[in-house]
């Protein structure tokens, strides 16, 4: 919901709030198609967004869109495609414009899996650029905020365009989301283990999957059987972290942690959150309220899981034949809120 966290009084009395208020987190979008990513929309009135949405019509609608009703802090949108440098490119458009990319698909692969969505119906020629030249042009840079929390979805070319923002890695970016795969959805596209080498010659240490993508090819009846899928695609966590155990080797600035924690409370990071924020700069009155915080948006009351847990029942009651479906999805929807290991074999570690 659009600053829900902002109007939440647990928030506006701690240290990163007054530092968002005086001088907004810089939230990029890469593949901004449809809309500005909801990731940050609880902190819209202290979020500086920029997107960046090669095709030109769409960048025009969004441009439109914000301009008569916008509820971030600053917008800009650019029609840039980017890329490690600048240079000349195709786009590739497939079936759903979503999966339109600089990289062919793989036909073979997406074949093989019946990803009709993938099917190439075009293309057209355009000019790419980096991250690093459009930030620190001087257009933008005296607003040294952009970058400092990056989303990339890019059907495939993330990797070439982390490549082309070394500097912003370097110098702003202490939070990064993006798409990743395990196997070529796109020719010659770098998967996951490549980005996560990548970004941590940077300082960044892989945190987990937000989102997970399988794939089968459908040759049984998952009502009746089950089995595991092959893992496609997923999108991932990467946080500067500059506690012990993280790579991140030297210590963040003031605003660099305050940043840092409120990326972690967006992505339901939440112990981490408050762990960095104790580590760092929270003590007496502010280790209060960061506590108060961080309880208050991790709060999940058992109450809830119990009337979802009924409303599983009635479900599988009403339709048992479906049972195996039903358990499957509830468990999907809640894999993100399921991180209990720690909890259940505490006295193992």
């Amino acid at each position: 919901m659009i600053d829900n966290l902002l109007q939440n009084p647990l928030f506006t009395e701690v240290a990163p709030c007054t530092t968002l208020s005086t001088k907004p987190l810089g939230f990029i979008d890469i593949g901004a198609r449809g809309g500005i990513h909801p990731l940050v929309e609880s902190l819209a009135g202290v979020i500086a967004v920029m997107g960046f949405e090669p095709d030109r019509e769409e960048c025009a609608r969004m441009q439109t869109e914000l301009a008569a009703n916008s509820p971030w802090a600053v917008w800009d949108v650019e029609p840039s495609a980017l890329a490690e440098s600048d240079g000349e490119a195709i786009l590739h458009l497939l079936s759903v414009p979503t999966n339109h990319s600089l990289l062919p698909p793989n036909s073979p692969l997406t074949q093989r899996y019946k990803m009709i969505k993938f099917e190439q119906v075009g293309s057209f020629p355009l000019h790419t650029t980096s991250l690093d030249k459009i930030l620190f042009s001087q257009q933008h840079q005296p607003d040294d905020y952009w970058g400092e929390f990056i989303k990339l979805d890019t059907q495939g070319t993330e990797f070439e365009i982390l490549q082309g923002a070394r500097r912003t890695l370097s110098e702003r970016t202490v939070a990064i989301y993006t798409e990743i795969e395990f196997c070529q959805v796109y020719e010659g596209q770098k998967l996951f283990s490549e980005v996560e080498i990548f970004l941590r010659e940077y300082g960044f240490s892989f945190y987990g999957f937000a989102t997970m993508g399988s794939r089968s090819c459908k040759q049984l009846d998952k009502r009746l059987e089950a089995g595991r899928e092959r893992s496609i695609w997923g999108d991932a966590v990467f946080f500067k972290d500059p506690l012990p155990g993280g790579v991140q080797v030297t210590p963040l600035s003031v605003r660099g942690n305050h940043v840092l924690f409120t990326c972690a409370l967006l992505l339901g990071y939440y112990d981490f959150a408050l762990e960095l924020a104790l580590a760092t700069w929270a003590s007496g009155d502010e280790a209060k309220r960061i506590k108060n915080l961080v309880h208050f948006c991790a709060r999940l009351p058992p109450s809830q899981c119990y009337k979802d847990t009924m409303d599983l029942t009635e479900r599988v009651k009403l339709n048992p034949e479906l049972a195996n479906i039903e358990v499957g999805r509830f468990v999907d929807q809640r894999r993100h809120q399921c991180d209990y290991y720690d909890t259940i074999l505490r006295t193992v570690f």
